[in-house]
């Protein structure tokens, strides 16, 4: 196993294929637990695991703080892998401590049972893991090995799965299920860590200084991607308070497809930042801004070729997937992937900012479309129902596509 991850005869070649393997898994670890939920122990289960998976994706950006590509980026080592390390103890910490607090509160406000509450709590926990190897892969990618971090990471993520499905055919139980399969995960993280972290050890010793240094530069790449997270929530959230589980679980049904733009982009995008971190720092602009323009082109095509698919097949998929009737939600499905297409974008857009490092002006976009997502969500929910949600949520992205695209202009100008 050891040699196996460590030991690669093109890296390259292998960086960008295992980043593929394990983004797609990671990407469709929750279609497949919900897959395998909703014929086991039903659709109301899976709706409640659909807010907690939606739940554990906001808290666990507390947890990374925004902090991968920073770190991976971070050509000249500005920052030494033990500050890191440290900085991501204090944000796991964070992590647990956020999560509890507003599971609590969702429960207070929407009348939760205790165990919808440990539910949603617990497949928060679920992601800790991946916030705990997340910094020891941003090291393996700062290196140019992300061959050790994907490989790593597709391994973790395909059996965590596995023991989670297996559980819950046996115990039919949802919350006891997630408890064993993150007991599980913890253990993964452990063993892959030990056998991968020999070559990337720091002599540096950890600084104090430092550290609150890097919480400080990277606070608005957490806010902005703990808002971002919190945006794309935003009509699950209004789902939660004004619907119910069931309508839930359609939503999350026909909003799976979205994160297959997002998946595809990252699979290309991850392995060139490095290489586009270094072009920026040589002051080669204009190749910096054909990459991007490159880019931006993949996720429009990406994102038309997911919309002309969704029309045909999308919905006769998502039934026999699921398990449940979708017939009415086709408009649904189409809107939400146009949505997906604008995240996509703004992903992309996000990341070149953090790389010309003008991270700041990323809490701004993210700011104002909270604000516009806090006042509308529940009145558009309540009106619209399901078709309300998808709207909202190709407003939300449409909105910080165009808030970024203004930064990122921005900030080659002031660079320049």
């Amino acid at each position: 196993m050891q040699a196996f991850l460590n030991n690669s005869k093109n890296i390259y070649r292998d960086s960008y294929l295992w980043n593929m393997i394990g983004s797609m898994l990671l990407a469709f670890q929750s279609v497949i637990l919900l897959m395998v939920l909703t014929r086991v122990l039903g659709v109301d289960d899976a709706g409640i695991f659909t807010l907690a998976y939606a739940n554990a994706n906001l808290f666990f950006t507390m947890g990374k703080y925004g902090m991968r590509y920073f770190q991976a980026s971070d050509v000249i080592e500005q920052f030494s892998f033990k500050d890191y390390i440290c900085s991501r103890i204090i944000t796991s910490a964070c992590m647990i401590v956020g999560s509890f607090g507003f599971t609590v509160y969702l429960a207070i406000k929407n009348s939760y049972t205790i165990e919808k509450m440990l539910i949603v709590f617990f497949v928060c926990i679920f992601k800790l893991p991946d916030v705990i190897e997340d910094v020891y892969y941003g090291r393996y990618q700062q290196k140019a090995r992300l061959d050790i971090a994907a490989k790593t990471m597709t391994l973790r993520v395909a059996l965590t799965t596995l023991c989670f499905i297996l559980v819950v055919i046996l115990s039919k139980n949802l919350l006891f299920s997630v408890i064993v399969s993150t007991v599980f995960a913890f253990l993964l993280v452990a063993y892959f860590i030990k056998i991968t972290i020999k070559p990337f050890a720091d002599g540096k010793k950890w600084e104090k200084a430092k550290v609150f240094e890097l919480l400080r530069v990277c606070f608005p790449l957490f806010v902005g991607a703990f808002l971002s997270i919190y945006i794309t929530n935003a009509p699950k959230y209004s789902i939660d308070a004004l619907l119910n589980d069931e309508l839930q679980a359609c939503y999350g049904f026909i909003s799976m497809p979205v994160m297959v733009i997002s998946l595809l982009n990252g699979i290309i995008f991850n392995p060139l930042i490095q290489k586009m971190s270094i072009i920026w720092k040589k002051r080669e602009t204009k190749a910096f801004l054909i990459r991007v323009i490159v880019q931006a082109g993949v996720v429009l095509g990406i994102t038309l070729c997911c919309i002309i698919a969704a029309f045909f097949l999308g919905i006769p998929v998502l039934s026999f997937l699921f398990n449940v009737d979708l017939t009415l939600y086709k408009r649904e499905l189409i809107i939400l992937l146009i949505g997906g297409g604008l995240l996509g974008l703004s992903g992309l857009l996000n990341t070149v900012i953090t790389i010309i490092r003008f991270q700041n002006s990323i809490l701004i976009g993210y700011g104002i479309v909270t604000c516009m997502a806090i006042i509308f969500s529940d009145y558009i929910v309540s009106q619209y129902k399901l078709m309300g949600a998808a709207i909202l949520y190709m407003l939300l992205m449409a909105s910080l596509c165009i808030l970024f695209l203004i930064f990122l202009i921005i900030g080659i100008i002031k660079d320049r």
